[in-house]
């Protein structure tokens, strides 16, 4: 009884060793008809500088039963937001390196940079490359679609100049310090 008991549990064990830890994803089709994705989608690098220019990795899930147009578009937009949230980060840091804070107004400039709510916010960003991939986990199909969007350091700063202008505008202690250049917003 005993050699038993310790057999089935020896095989219990076993099986449990060999069985999935979760879900099988199932490549079903892809832009390049390959199971790899392109170097640029890989890794978690999401906004990096390179020769010149600021790339932006951004991605987006559908249902499988999506358009792929739809998918590169919301990538597209997500890529925008991920260049307004990084300019709204660098404005924070720049402000509270000149040991200022934001008056209430300026906060809710800062909020709109970040959901992109101002006008004429992001220009000189191409979109130039997209990559999708097709699977189905657990028979659940999805689609994952990556943009890779650029734009040159001019443009970008072009934009962080918008940013702090609109934040000058809100709160007066702002304008003041980038007078005094008290606050350093770019690297002139």
């Amino acid at each position: 009884m005993k050699n038993t008991a310790l057999w089935l549990l020896s095989l219990l064990s076993l099986l449990g060793c060999a069985s999935p830890a979760g879900p099988h994803r199932l490549w079903i089709d892809s832009s390049s008809h390959t199971d790899d994705l392109p170097s640029w989608a890989e890794g978690t690098r999401v906004i990096w500088e390179n020769d010149g220019k600021v790339l932006v990795h951004s991605s987006q899930t559908v249902r499988g039963d999506e358009r792929v147009n739809g998918c590169m578009d919301l990538a597209k937009l997500d890529a925008k937001e991920i260049v307004l949230s990084e300019l709204a980060s660098d404005v924070r840091v720049s402000v509270d390196n000149a040991q200022q804070t934001l008056s209430e107004n300026a906060e809710v400039v800062l909020g709109k940079v970040r959901t992109g709510e101002l006008q004429g916010r992001v220009v000189g960003m191409r979109h130039t490359q997209q990559y999708f991939e097709r699977y189905r986990v657990a028979g659940t199909e999805r689609i994952d679609c990556h943009v890779l969007s650029e734009m040159s350091i001019e443009d970008y700063n072009r934009v962080k100049r918008g940013v702090v202008d609109k934040i000058q505008q809100a709160d007066a202690r702002i304008k003041e310090a980038v007078t005094k250049k008290q606050a350093k917003f770019f690297d002139e």
